[in-house]
């Protein structure tokens, strides 16, 4: 069952800033979707399990583009006037002929530029080079009915174009936007208005005791996706075997490194390192079928097969101890190339538990991870969900700071480290977020909520709702 997950994004008011905050989908489908706020908004929506996607216009006509880190090129449909690719073609001077090869389909099209804006940001009638790709159905406003195009922001070295540019490069030099960046916050269900994507990654806040800039970077070891060198896997904090063939495979004379992924559903991990996982899931007896005994082999079976399949968990079937789940840790090397004097020079990435198993829908849990080949690792939307992520064009790197829900820590919250200290949570930030006069209002209609609540709940006897054995319902 896929989710959709639509989402706002606003321009903030710094005109070199494009960084466009994402709300919930409940807001976006509800008969008040078209309620505005006092600056203008963009939509980006789509799927946790698919891509997330971003209003642009391009040729006069309104897409739907999915946000694409693994994708050079913004792809956009063919204009409706010109729908076959020979006459089309010939119309652009420079036009060259391009197959692209994207999610397991090829399409045909070719290099163009064309006036791209994005509403509500200072991008706004801005010439940039993009992949005009022949749509696949007449009736079909983008290049399928479930495609309306990407806009991708990988480096320039896949490129369709003939010199290879991208429109992030073209932005870049052109001025339009200050720094050759992407930042990114992807927010679990429950609070997916606090989600944003920065295009230039400016107008940067203080948030959680920091200055919200990046505490720790990585570089990438290469240039064809975001990559990263990762060093070790834990679970538990303890060190899991990695196969012989980890980050060892090359093509085309390109090691093949682990990445990040902003369209994926899922982190992607070789099958021994799932394995722990699960078993260690299991071991811990957090989880309980409910009408099973989780003690019971029967359940036991049923919720190995579930996690391996990676199957829906609605939350009226399961019970569990979130604090009793293993924490799942990445740890990268920080410097490229790897030498014998920064060998320990690392980045360290500690997940919980709500990070790879998460909500999808209000009744509804997935486990995020799954087996994927033995040469690297994707880590895909799960593993950014409570990280702010820098996508450093410019110089090669990735950066992490605390992202959404850092202000009221809970179930594991990540925990960033070199190889010194703890960069993040700061030993002084407090776990409750503090109330100011600003915040007043707020504070008192959650008060006359509580209030309501009390004399509503003295009407009935009070349900309860962790067993005797300590486990919560699945929420």
């Amino acid at each position: 069952m896929l989710i959709t997950l639509e989402c706002v994004i606003l321009a903030l008011q710094a005109v070199a800033a494009v960084r466009l905050a994402l709300h919930s989908p409940i807001e976006i489908t509800s008969p008040s979707n078209n309620r505005l706020s006092k600056r203008s908004p963009v939509e980006l929506g789509d799927d946790i399990r698919k891509c997330y996607t971003m209003k642009v216009n391009a040729n006069g006509v309104d897409l739907n583009l999915r946000v694409d880190s693994g994708v050079s090129d913004i792809m956009v449909p063919l204009p409706s006037s010109s729908n076959d690719i020979g006459l089309a073609i010939q119309s652009i001077p420079g036009g060259e002929l391009v197959t692209i090869n994207y999610r397991d389909k090829e399409y045909s099209g070719f290099s163009s530029d064309t006036d791209v804006t994005i509403p509500g940001t200072s991008i706004t009638g801005i010439n940039l080079p993009v992949i005009a790709v022949e749509r696949q159905s007449a009736d079909s406003v983008g290049i399928s009915s479930n495609l309306d195009g990407v806009f991708g922001f990988g480096y320039s070295s896949f490129s369709k174009h003939h010199p290879p540019i991208t429109a992030m490069d073209i932005l870049y030099k052109d001025g339009i936007i200050p720094n050759n960046e992407i930042g990114l916050q992807l927010c679990p269900y429950d609070i997916l208005h606090e989600s944003f994507i920065n295009i230039g990654n400016t107008d940067i806040t203080a948030k959680c005791g920091t200055d919200g800039s990046s505490v720790a970077w990585v570089q990438s070891p290469t240039n064809d996706q975001f990559t990263i060198n990762i060093k070790s896997i834990l679970i538990n904090d303890e060190q899991v075997e990695l196969p012989a063939e980890f980050q060892k495979r090359v093509e085309d004379g390109h090691t093949l490194y682990s990445f990040i992924q902003t369209c994926s559903a899922y982190m992607y991990l070789p099958k021994t390192v799932v394995a722990t996982l699960i078993n260690d899931i299991l071991d811990s007896g957090a989880i309980r079928v409910k009408g099973i005994l989780f003690r019971n082999k029967l359940g036991k079976i049923m919720l190995k097969s579930i996690l391996q399949g990676n199957y829906i968990m609605p939350k009226s079937e399961f019970k569990i101890k979130w604090e009793k789940l293993p924490s799942f840790t990445i740890v990268m090397f920080a410097q490229n190339p790897v030498t014998v004097n920064n060998y320990n020079s690392v980045v360290t990435i500690k997940l919980g538990p709500r990070d790879y198993i998460q909500k999808t829908d209000s009744d509804e849990f997935l486990f995020t991870v799954t087996a994927g080949p033995n040469n690297n690792a994707a880590l895909g939307i799960p593993f950014m969900t409570r990280l702010e992520v820098t996508f450093d064009r410019q110089n090669q790197r990735i950066g992490f700071g605390p992202g959404c829900g850092c202000e009221v820590m809970a179930d594991g919250y990540p925990t960033i480290s070199n190889s010194n200290q703890v960069l993040w949570p700061l030993t002084q930030l407090p776990e409750q977020p503090s109330t100011s006069s600003s915040s007043g209002r707020s504070t008192l209609r959650r008060s006359l909520s509580r209030l309501g609540s009390i004399r509503r709940d003295s009407r009935r006897p009070k349900m309860a709702y962790k067993d005797s054995d300590g486990y919560w319902p699945l929420n």
